[in-house]
């Protein structure tokens, strides 16, 4: 069942709340059919700023426009919301 959940959101802009409570936006570009590790292309972290929904960068201090999370590491994966999606593709392109 997670596994068509992941098929069903492959090339779409998706959220993934980790088992840390941090929320993530990205590109879902993969994920392993064995253990479930994601791929995320140009992840950014959610934040709540003056009561508006942000994204800051996944790192400040290096260029990740790759990253791979664990199983163990998030607990859910959902298409984005469309206005949240727009507004992050906005923002990544270039």
């Amino acid at each position: 069942m997670y596994e068509q959940i992941l098929k069903d959101n492959l090339g779409k802009v998706v959220a993934v709340k980790t088992t840390a409570g941090i929320e993530l936006i990205a590109t879902l570009t993969g994920f392993d059919e064995d253990n479930h590790t994601l791929t995320l292309h140009k992840a950014r972290l959610v934040v709540i700023t003056d009561e508006e929904v942000a994204v800051v960068p996944y790192t400040f201090t290096s260029i990740s426009e790759d990253i791979f999370i664990l199983r163990e590491q998030y607990l859910s994966v959902d298409e984005a919301l469309q206005n949240s999606a727009e507004d992050y593709l906005e923002l990544v392109k270039t």
